[in-house]
C-alpha cells in the first residue's frame, strides 16, 4: 500500500525537476528605433552647404514606421590639418545639433542648408550627420553616414544679367564677380554656369562645364515660351568646380518678329497662253508659304495674285494677254505672320501675231457711215 502511494509522488518529482533549475539572466526589452537615414550628401554652394539624404521608412526590425517627427542635423568642425595629439573621440561626443527638418509625409528625400560664417571656415573640416526621431514614441535612430566638406573661397554670383532675343538664339550677358563670398579677390580663372527653368519645370543646367567670358547663347529655344535664367560663378573652368549661389533671375518670352529672307533663284517660262514661275525654296523652319505678286508694264503697283500662301515653289499665271509684258515678284511668310521683302522682279512677254484691220464689208460699211 505504501509503494502505490509513493510511486505517483516520485513521478511528480521527476516532472517538476527541470522547472526548479537556475533561471537565466533577464534580457532588456528590445527597443525598436528607426533605421538610420541613408546616402547623406553635403555640397558647398557659395557660402552655403547643401545637405540631402534619404529618409528612413522602417524600424530596425523591418516594420514600417508610423511617421518621422523630425530629422536632426548635427555638425562637428575639425581643424584641418588636425593638431598633433588631437583626441579621436566618436562623432556623437564631439558634434552638436545645428538644426532640424520635419519631412513631408512619405517624402523619400529631405534637404537642409547650412550657412558658413565668412570669417570662421578657413582651415576647418565640416562633418555632418543626421538622425531620425520617430513620431509615436520619439525614439531616435543611430546617426547616418558622415558627409565631410572642406570649404573653399567661392566667388559671389554674377551681377547685371541681361537677355537679348535674336532670330536664332537668346543671348545672356552678365558682369563676372570680382570678389569671393568672404571678401577676398575672385580667382582669375573663374567661369559661369547657366541654369534655365521653363513653365514651372525643373531647373536645367545648359552648361555641363562652366563657360568663360560674360556671354552665353541659348539656341535651344522656341518663340512664345517663357524662360527664366539664373547664373552661378564657379571656382574654375574645369571639372570639379564649385558654384556660387544663384544670381538675380532674368526672364524672357521671345517673340518672333523676324521676317524671313526674300525668295531667290526666280525664273520664268512662257507658254502659249500662260507664264510659269519657279523659285528656290526658303530654309526657314517656320515657313508658312509663298505669295506671288504681278505688275503689268514698267510702272504701276504690284498686285498680289495669291489669296492664300503657296506651299509649292511654282506658280502658273493664265490670266495674261499676248504682247503685254508682266513683272513678277515673290514674298514668303512664316508661321508668326512675318512677311519677307519682295524678291527681285522678273519679267516676260507672250509673243503673238499682230492682225491687220479687218477688210470685211461690215467693217468698211461702218467706216463709211462714220465718215
Amino acid at each position: 500500500m505504501r509503494f502505490r502511494t509513493a510511486a505517483p509522488l516520485l513521478l511528480l518529482a521527476v516532472l517538476l525537476a527541470p522547472a526548479c533549475g537556475k533561471k537565466g539572466d533577464l534580457q532588456p526589452p528590445l527597443v525598436l528605433r528607426p533605421q538610420p537615414a541613408e546616402s547623406l550628401k553635403a555640397i558647398q554652394q557659395g557660402n552655403r552647404v547643401l545637405l540631402e539624404w534619404a529618409n528612413p521608412t522602417t524600424a530596425t526590425d523591418g516594420r514600417p514606421l508610423a511617421g518621422i517627427a523630425e530629422i536632426e542635423v548635427w555638425l562637428e568642425t575639425r581643424p584641418d590639418p588636425p593638431p598633433p595629439g588631437a583626441p579621436k573621440g566618436d562623432f556623437s561626443s564631439r558634434a552638436k545639433r545645428v538644426g532640424g527638418v520635419v519631412p513631408e509625409p512619405a517624402a523619400p528625400v529631405s534637404s537642409w542648408i547650412y550657412h558658413l560664417d565668412p570669417a570662421g571656415w578657413k582651415q576647418r573640416l565640416f562633418v555632418f550627420a543626421v538622425r531620425a526621431r520617430e513620431s509615436r514614441k520619439s525614439r531616435l535612430s543611430e546617426f547616418s553616414n558622415e558627409a565631410v566638406v572642406k570649404p573653399q573661397a567661392v566667388p559671389l554670383p554674377p551681377t547685371e544679367p541681361q537677355a537679348g532675343v535674336f532670330e536664332d538664339r537668346i543671348e545672356i550677358r552678365w558682369t563676372p564677380a570680382s570678389k569671393n563670398f568672404d571678401g577676398s579677390a575672385a580667382p582669375a580663372g573663374q567661369g559661369t554656369t547657366v541654369v534655365r527653368t521653363e513653365a514651372g519645370g525643373p531647373p536645367k543646367r545648359l552648361t555641363p562645364l562652366p563657360v568663360g567670358g560674360a556671354v552665353f547663347q541659348d539656341k535651344e529655344f522656341a518663340f512664345g515660351r517663357t524662360y527664366r535664367y539664373v547664373l552661378r560663378s564657379t571656382t574654375t573652368l574645369a571639372a570639379g568646380f564649385l558654384e556660387s549661389d544663384d544670381s538675380a533671375a532674368v526672364e524672357v518670352k521671345p517673340a518672333d518678329t523676324f521676317p524671313p529672307a526674300a525668295p531667290a533663284g526666280i525664273s520664268i517660262a512662257a507658254g502659249p497662253e500662260f507664264l510659269t514661275l519657279i523659285w528656290d525654296a526658303n530654309a526657314e523652319k517656320d515657313l508658312a508659304g509663298y505669295h506671288v505678286w504681278r505688275r503689268a508694264g514698267e510702272s504701276g503697283e504690284f498686285v498680289r495674285l495669291t489669296s492664300a500662301p503657296l506651299l509649292e515653289t511654282t506658280y502658273t499665271d493664265r490670266s495674261v494677254e499676248k504682247n503685254k509684258t508682266y513683272f513678277y515678284a515673290i514674298t514668303v511668310v512664316d508661321a508668326a505672320g512675318n512677311a519677307s521683302p519682295r524678291s527681285a522682279a522678273v519679267s516676260e512677254t507672250i509673243k503673238g501675231p499682230i492682225h491687220p484691220p479687218s477688210s470685211s464689208p461690215g467693217c468698211c460699211a461702218s467706216l463709211r457711215a462714220a465718215s
